[in-house]
């Protein structure tokens, strides 16, 4: 029986929002209630409900979809290790996935998911782990009843423990190159030792040790049974059916979670010690970054999330546009990037952010920087407490929810149950959007403990001097007292005439009448002329006032050689620096744009709120037109690039060796040394120049979909014809060439300077039609999780193993990837190949029932429904960008998935194991040439 049963109200009243969702007598009632107040674009139905073992959920109803998905969240995370037991949440997150007593085959869980459309994963937080998956909608049932069993009855066997603890210390050793992990835990590492917070929380061999055989289970098994019980968990379940059908679903499989005290995870300690404030952190990347980090720690603010205090102050600090304390910052050549954002333990405390990315300029005047900071955030004090910004922010978060369009299953449901826990029923799908109090007095007060004593001035830099070393990942560090000369500074702030606060935002849409949608269900030709093709398509259907557009110029001069290829780069870059303080605001008010270069030429997209579209087209036209970059900011902009691409050699092997194969099969696909030399060499001259080269000869193809009729639409298409064509550079269309293997075996061996090792074996088919592209989807599909299964949890060769389907240019083709510390690439090598000859015998005995899982898995994610405007945009673009026969592609492939045969899947494995149209990618890692020298 169901101890509570809150039925929603499904709906939001226009009025309510209207008035700013202010503390009223419906608001109090509905708190009673505990409905889930909902946009009113959102035709879902919700209902909150509590199960007699304490466990929340919340089940969605959308009849309309054809995935599914269900998450989990416990409030536990690696703040709740044991101090001899850190990256023990981790550890139970791996443990969970390895059987239980309903399903005990390992791997069984993905096994089912995968064979049905689906994907899942977990991930373990500071104070939550969260299990998620999504899968085709008619198999949610029995991939509930998979997930539920993690909670109600997981074996934890102690077979897996010395296996799952060596994938643990695999993911940590993963990361020993990653500055994103490496300065994370040096800068925790500041903290107070008495908190969680300064711990480590990955886990690794010598956390989780395990040398009796018997330790590390017991204290597992300790772990689980206190923290995993049902008053500790929240669910949600995203399905086709009923309201009713979820709720039993989730009584059926859920009722059976341990009952329970949910424990007390509160620390209520604070995060740093005196000594840890009005201090100056200096961290030592691996990469050659610099960043000066201005943060202040406060009482939690997460519970005035319905005021958004904080969220006032990082849009004002954050804010780009003209007068904006990012634009002073980027007009001295001082910055690169700035973000202003808050972070929140709730109940505990939260953290407000000023972020920059720095210039060498910038680097030698952090202190100079962060006066300029404190100036900026006095002139807050003085003059920007102003209900009229406020009023701004509750008018744009008022149209984001009232026009709020559906996320995927598998986010919708991860994100809201990390919420459930900590938002009330009432407010868990709209607590992002709530601006309902201006409440100066508080927001002042927050202001008001951005001062020095209260500040941690963290630079980040190579070169810095340094007097300390991480334990895990060994990050250079340093932790001081601010020196006297700044804190004096920074108690005196400066004006500047030229920072201001944000005016009013012009770009927030008026026009919000929906257009009537045409009868076709796929865009038709508006315009075709050489040189230019203009596909429209007026679609309301999701009724969002909303479109999105797309134009991209193609030219050969985009990638002819490795100096044009640098400057397109440079260029779409120095575009879009120039439209920055213009664009910025359209940007905030939800009509967003962008400007980016590939290898084929220049796209130019606009996507969100239609209205003032053809506005900021006109705008972004005339900066195409009139560009004219500056010394300063050109160099500036090369100086990043160069930087940019050192710093690729530190991303993982497996990234870095994806990329060396796209480098093999694509001609105009240049190496990083070889850009590298043409980036330095490049000048202004050259960019300009190049501006004006690219347009000599050019194709414009260009999609306008949503609610702009195709009136607006043609003027649209005027608007750039007339900017950027004339009749002597129309030319024709230009793609870039592929490489095709053809019966080619080839294996690259390179170096990537990681302690792992790396192997990738690439399979190319020649071949381009449907019935090809079907059967080599549905092999990869079927040889994914018993790779992962085989490689990663019974082998044990690393935390990065993977296989699947990868077509390429609509060349079907199969990849298999493994980044290995234990392993060199001739003995990855080796397990691989056992493994697919392994596979022939398994294809061998595969039935047809077995692959009709499969089929219908793979015809469920062909023939999957626009989530939103942007999934059916993108489906539209990816057809015309990628020279697809039609707009129907993905139909015409799953019409062929539906009768591929058991003797296709065993023709194609042989065909595979010919070894021919193969390329390989091999690194050695240090580890292992160590071993062997």
């Amino acid at each position: 029986m169901l101890r509570k049963h809150m039925s929603l109200i499904v709906g939001v009243l226009a009025m309510m929002l209207a008035s700013g969702c202010t503390v009223t007598a419906e608001r109090d009632a509905m708190e009673k209630s505990r409905v889930v107040v909902k946009s009113p674009a959102d035709d879902r139905d919700y209902r909150f409900v509590e199960l007699d073992n304490g466990l929340k959920a919340l089940l969605i109803s959308d009849p309309d979809t054809d995935k599914a998905a269900a998450a989990v969240d416990v409030k536990v995370g690696s703040f709740q290790d044991p101090d001899n037991r850190l990256g023990l949440a981790h550890f139970l997150e791996h443990m969970l996935f390895l059987g239980n007593e309903k399903y005990p085959e390992v791997d069984g869980y993905f096994e089912y998911i995968r064979a049905n459309g689906g994907s899942a994963n977990a991930y373990t937080a500071d104070t939550r782990t969260n299990y998620f998956f999504d899968i085709n909608s008619d198999k949610l049932r029995p991939a509930l009843d998979q997930l539920a069993q993690f909670f109600v009855s997981p074996t934890l066997d102690p077979a897996y423990v010395d296996r799952e603890r060596n994938a643990v210390d695999s993911e940590y050793k993963l990361h020993a190159n990653e500055d994103g992990w490496r300065l994370m835990t040096a800068q925790n590492a500041t903290s107070n030792p008495a908190h969680p917070r300064s711990r480590f929380n990955i886990g690794s061999l010598e956390t989780l040790s395990n040398e009796d055989g018997r330790s590390l289970w017991k204290d597992l098994k300790r772990f689980h049974d206190a923290y995993y019980v049902a008053e500790n968990i929240g669910v949600v379940v995203y399905g086709k059916e009923s309201t009713d059908v979820l709720e039993n679903w989730l009584k059926e499989s859920f009722a059976g979670v341990p009952e329970g005290q949910s424990p007390d995870t509160h620390i209520g300690l604070a995060p740093y010690t005196p000594e840890q404030l009005g201090v100056r952190i200096d961290l030592v990347p691996l990469k050659d970054v610099r960043v000066l980090s201005l943060s202040f720690p406060m009482p939690s603010q997460y519970e005035n999330y319905r005021k958004k205090p904080l969220g006032y102050l990082a849009r004002i600090l954050g804010y780009e546009g003209e007068g904006s304390l990012h634009s002073y910052l980027k007009e001295r050549g001082l910055i690169e990037s700035l973000s202003s954002y808050s972070s929140h333990l709730p109940g505990e405390f939260s953290e407000f952010t000023v972020r920059m990315e720095l210039t060498p300029k910038g680097l030698e005047q952090v202190d100079d920087m962060t006066a300029l900071v404190f100036d900026y955030l006095d002139l807050v004090r003085k003059k920007g407490l102003e209900p009229r910004i406020y009023e701004e922010a509750r008018q744009l978060a008022e149209l984001g929810f009232r026009y709020q369009e559906d996320a995927n299953p598998q986010q919708t449901a991860s994100g809201l149950a990390s919420r459930i826990h900590d938002i009330p029923p009432q407010d868990i799908l709209r607590t992002s959007y709530l601006y309902e109090d201006f409440d100066r007095e508080l927001i002042s007060d927050l202001l008001d403990q951005m001062k020095p004593s209260n500040m941690r001035q963290v630079v980040i830099a190579r070169g810095l001097e340094t007097d300390q070393v991480e334990t895990y990942f060994k990050t250079h560090y340093s932790i001081k007292p601010l020196s006297d000369t700044l804190v004096k500074q920074l108690l005196s702030p400066q004006v500047h005439a030229e920072m201001t606060i944000p005016e009013p935002n012009d770009f927030i849409a008026r026009d919000l009448k929906l257009r009537e949608s045409t009868s076709a269900d796929k865009p038709g030709v508006l315009v075709e002329e050489p040189g230019f093709k203009v596909w429209s398509m007026t679609d309301s259907s999701f009724e969002v006032p909303k479109a999105n557009v797309r134009i991209k110029i193609s030219s050969g001069k985009a990638s002819e050689t490795e100096a044009d290829l640098v400057e397109m780069q440079l260029y779409s870059i120095l575009l879009r620096r120039s439209l920055n303080e213009y664009g910025y605001p359209a940007k905030e008010a939800g009509l967003n744009y962008g400007v980016s270069s590939s290898r084929e030429g220049l796209t130019i997209a606009l996507s969100g709120y239609q209205d003032k579209q053809e506005l900021l087209l006109k705008d972004i036209l005339k900066a195409v037109r009139q560009f004219n970059p500056d010394q300063a900011g050109f160099d500036q902009e090369k100086a990043l690039l160069i930087r940019r691409l050192k710093n690729k050699q530190f991303q993982p092997p497996y990234r870095l060796g994806m990329d060396r194969l796209s480098q093999e099969l694509y001609p105009t696909y240049r190496d990083d040394k070889t850009l590298l030399t043409a980036a330095e060499k490049v000048t202004l001259s050259d960019v300009k120049q190049f501006a004006s080269d690219f347009y000599r000869s050019i194709y414009i193809q260009m999609l306008v979909h949503g609610n702009h009729s195709s009136q607006e639409a043609m003027k649209l298409a005027e608007l750039v014809e007339k900017a950027l064509l004339t009749k002597e550079n129309r030319g024709r269309q230009f793609r870039q060439p592929l490489n095709l293997l053809k019966d080619k075996k080839r294996t690259i061996k390179t170096d990537f300077n990681h302690n792992d090792s790396l192997y990738i074996t690439y399979y190319q088919r020649p071949g381009t039609d449907d019935r090809d592209r079907a059967v080599y989807s549905l092999l990869g599909r079927l040889m994914a999780t018993p790779f992962f299964n085989q490689l990663r949890t019974e082998q044990q060769l690393g935390y990065i193993v993977f296989a699947g389907p990868r077509p390429v240019e609509r060349h079907p083709g199969l990849i298999f990837v493994v980044q290995s510390p234990v392993l060199g690439p001739e003995g990855i090598e080796e397990r691989v190949e056992a493994f697919l000859k392994g596979q022939k015998e398994r294809i061998k005995s595969l039935t047809d029932e077995e692959l009709e899982q499969y089929r219908q898995g793979l015809m469920g994610d062909l023939l999957k429904k626009d989530a939103n405007l942007d999934e059916r945009s993108s489906r539209f673009w990816q057809s015309l960008d990628g020279q697809e026969a039609g707009f129907d592609f993905q139909m015409l492939i799953a019409e062929e998935v539906k009768t591929v045969s058991v003797k296709e899947i065993q023709q194609a494995l042989d065909t595979l194991l010919e070894d021919k149209g193969r390329l390989t990618v091999e690194s050695v890692g240090k580890a292992q040439a160590d071993r062997e020298s």
